[in-house]
């Protein structure tokens, strides 16, 4: 299974051209033998370093719920909103966001968004590391009101693949969500809610700095966020001065398929938005399985490239 999702994720990464062709003649992506990746991990949270420089964290502590994964680039620039928000942080808005996860907005009517944040425990958790910054999260997560039964549980697995050559590399998240007793479940409608990412302040830009605000793309026309895409992507310069950039993929495999979204440019967030036009019931005996892909590209991405890389997501590995 591991090795499956990896010759997958090297297969997308070899659609982008291994991204070198739009990388900036200014950028200095870190190469594989300049890598020195080590992994910090202890019972709540993994973590890949290069060099001492965080890459991405994975938290999985049951005590704050709603596991959830803080990324960026080789070099340490983080690309996501830090969780928990640092005092002072410049853009302190919807403290629930946190960075890339998942949470439903509402389970039989009860707010599971804002809300019961420590309703959904990660109650087991395995991690498996590999040498070449690879990681396998399988997970467990319980869905209650405090102090009740669960409503549903989770079956999660999430795959970081390796980086490539110049930095970028995949994460492939897969969750199946089954009823925990014998009466049907039902996520209500909300135009927002389920995998979501909140991406670092900064991305907003500041044209009084000459700091261009990053853009989105998308895989179809008309290109607004009003219609179904089967990928969207937000791009521009990071923290680091060079251009990077994030993508989402929505597998053709999931219910509703291609999926609507949400997203916003005043505070960079980017939301597949599952129950967005209506309620999703699931019976009991039952399993809705979804499955998403992160693409995080260290250098310039064309549309085309990124098309090309959701195709590879989208193709079962032999």
């Amino acid at each position: 299974m591991v090795q499956r999702i990896l010759y997958a994720t090297v297969g997308v990464l070899a659609a982008l051209g291994v991204i070198a062709a739009g990388v900036s003649p200014k950028a200095s992506p870190v190469r594989p033998t300049e890598s020195k990746f080590t992994w910090s991990r202890n019972d709540t949270s993994i973590a890949l370093l290069n060099d001492k420089r965080v890459v991405w964290r994975h938290v999985h502590d049951r005590r704050i719920g709603k596991p959830y994964i803080r990324f960026g680039l080789l070099d340490g620039t983080e690309l996501t909103r830090p969780w928990p928000i640092p005092k002072g942080y410049s853009r302190s808005d919807h403290v629930w966001h946190r960075a890339l996860w998942w949470s439903w907005k509402a389970i039989d009517g009860v707010n599971f968004w804002e809300k019961n944040q420590q309703g959904t425990d990660p109650i087991k958790v395995k991690v498996t590391t590999n040498k070449d910054g690879s990681a396998r999260i399988l997970m467990t997560i319980s869905y209650h009101l405090p102090d009740k039964p669960p409503i549903a549980t989770e079956e999660r697995l999430i795959e970081v693949g390796p980086p490539d050559a110049n930095g970028s590399y995949l994460i492939r998240w897969r969750a199946k969500f089954t009823p925990a007793g014998k009466k049907n479940v039902v996520f209500n409608r909300n135009s927002y809610g389920g995998f979501a990412l909140r991406l670092a302040a900064e991305f907003c830009g500041d044209p009084k700095a000459g700091k261009p605000a990053w853009t989105f793309s998308r895989s179809e026309e008309p290109k607004t966020n009003k219609g179904r895409h089967r990928w969207m992507a937000y791009s521009g310069v990071a923290q680091n001065g060079k251009p990077a950039g994030v993508a989402i993929f929505d597998h053709p495999d999931n219910p509703r398929h291609p999926a609507l979204w949400q997203t916003r440019s005043h505070y960079p967030y980017l939301n597949p938005s599952f129950t967005c036009k209506k309620d999703y019931t699931l019976p009991p005996g039952k399993s809705l399985i979804l499955t998403y892909g992160v693409l995080v590209h260290d250098g310039k991405v064309t549309s085309d490239k990124l098309e090309r890389a959701w195709k590879k997501f989208a193709t079962p590995a032999n």
